[in-house]
């Protein structure tokens, strides 16, 4: 995995002198990078693992149009600085029973388009956003604030708190447990109909360093606590759990 990280950050600062002139000709804005993150096996996880992280954000004409890994891909129809609204696609969580040991016998979950839309006010130093997305596997959303805490001139500080729920297709889909699926466990699972509603609490703060106009740094920690069907499931280990992350990128 750290081989893999390294070569992963030799290949992108290779790339980035090389696109770098011709995206802002274009119009473009964006931020390249890669790094890794320590995260949960899968949501509830009593394990984490070391997993690659790769960051790429991108907007045209002043936001209007953007591509991110988080956000996918979206248009903003507000021309106001202020207040940002659109629709999105973005690609559902996947899931493979191999991930832990826990989901022996609960199958693999592919990755899927959802579409969706978003809203996103801007008051000062904190932002007030919301997003709501559909696909094969139900209807998720969340609602959140983040705050942006200048740090001298090369650091900057984000805090953000974010509340997400989910229809009960959705719950079921990642929290439940069919009768077919407690019998492939083994018996270790029970079967189990997750309901809708508020699915976790999420709390995050992140540090950025910049080096110069272009490179910097990310450092970030997460916690995710469980509510609901989703703390209630028989797949869930541990209702709290824990991230964190650290990139390099270059802003172009």
């Amino acid at each position: 995995m750290e081989l893999n990280i390294i070569n992963m950050l030799r290949t992108l600062s290779g790339l980035l002198l090389l696109v770098a002139t011709q995206a802002q000709a274009d119009g473009w804005q964006a931020s390249l990078g890669a790094g890794a993150a320590y995260v949960p096996r899968y949501e509830g996880s009593a394990n984490s693992i070391l997993r690659a992280a790769p960051l790429l954000d991108a907007s045209y004409s002043n936001g209007k149009f953007f591509v991110s890994v988080t956000r996918g891909i979206g248009y903003n129809f507000s021309d106001s600085k202020y207040f940002q609204y659109g629709v999105r696609l973005g690609i559902g969580n996947a899931r493979s029973e191999s991930d832990d040991a826990r989901l022996y016998g609960m199958g693999n979950l592919k990755y899927i388009a959802e579409g969706g839309v978003f809203a996103r006010t801007f008051l000062g130093p904190i932002s007030l956003f919301s997003n709501v997305l559909g696909g094969d596997y139900g209807a998720h959303g969340d609602v959140g604030l983040s705050v942006g805490i200048p740090l001298g001139k090369e650091n900057r500080l984000r805090l953000s708190a974010i509340q997400n729920w989910g229809d009960t297709r959705y719950m079921q889909t990642y929290f439940g447990v069919t009768a077919a699926q407690a019998l492939a466990s083994g018996g270790v699972l029970t079967a189990y109909d997750a309901t809708e509603g508020t699915k976790d609490v999420v709390m995050s703060a992140s540090w950025v360093h910049n080096f110069d106009k272009s490179w910097f740094s990310s450092v970030g920690v997460t916690t995710k606590r469980l509510q609901n069907s989703a703390l209630l499931s028989p797949l869930t280990q541990r209702g709290v759990t824990n991230s964190q992350s650290i990139l390099i990128g270059y802003r172009f």
